[in-house]
């Protein structure tokens, strides 16, 4: 079978993620592999704290075509983390673990070609510290140089918001002509080449994502 696991990247330690994960994997049957980049520390300390117990299974991201795997064990590349207790509060400290996990996620993703990635939270004012307005953002930098945006995927409609993580105040002024025509052409190009499909677009509006910034 094709190796074609669903990438999970931690992101930030001290946040709800994990306990999220584990509800996730206990009440859902989930077909594709899961393969989880974090600390093998730290999600020990949380499971103990959330009273789970699931079998960690430690895999080599340099030798993943080489696994069988599945999702009887949470199948885990371990990103070192210095952490003594489970929680923390926020903090820079954090960063540098972070930081790691992302540009291992990244190269994994550009040598196996993982099609399914999802990542945790991460507290934008300490791991981005306005260098990115998001997410969003910091992928696109790692991945391609020309024009990107965010799709909102569904089978019968899906959105592009035209700027992301932007103030609503600073918005109006980040939007013309260009803009428009450049998401336009990028979001047919995509339908064409993913789904073999012209799609129907239109322009309904101001209505722009979360904001990251004051």
């Amino acid at each position: 079978m094709r190796f074609d696991p669903i990438l999970i990247i931690s992101g930030e330690p001290n946040s709800v993620f994990s306990e999220i994960l584990f509800k996730t994997i206990k009440k859902i049957k989930i077909k594709k592999p899961i393969i989880l980049i974090s600390s093998y520390k730290l999600i020990n300390l949380q499971m103990k704290k959330l009273k789970y117990n699931y079998r960690i299974n430690l895999i080599d991201h340099n030798k993943l075509n080489k696994y069988k795997l599945n999702n009887k064990s949470i199948n885990l590349i371990d990103v070192k983390y210095d952490q003594t207790k489970a929680f923390e509060n926020l903090s820079k400290k954090s960063n540098k673990f972070v930081k790691n996990s992302f540009n291992l996620a990244f190269k994994i993703i550009k040598k196996e070609k993982i099609k399914s990635v999802i990542n945790g939270p991460i507290s934008k004012k300490n791991f981005l510290d306005q260098k990115h307005l998001g997410l969003t953002e910091y992928f696109s930098k790692h991945f391609s140089k020309n024009n990107t945006c965010m799709l909102i995927y569904n089978k019968k409609l899906s959105v592009v918001p035209l700027t992301t993580h932007l103030p609503l105040k600073l918005v109006a002024n980040k939007i013309n002509k260009k803009i428009i025509q450049e998401k336009i052409k990028l979001i047919h190009s995509f339908y064409k080449k993913k789904f073999k499909i012209n799609p129907r677009i239109g322009v309904v509006g101001l209505n722009p994502h979360c904001e990251s910034i004051n």
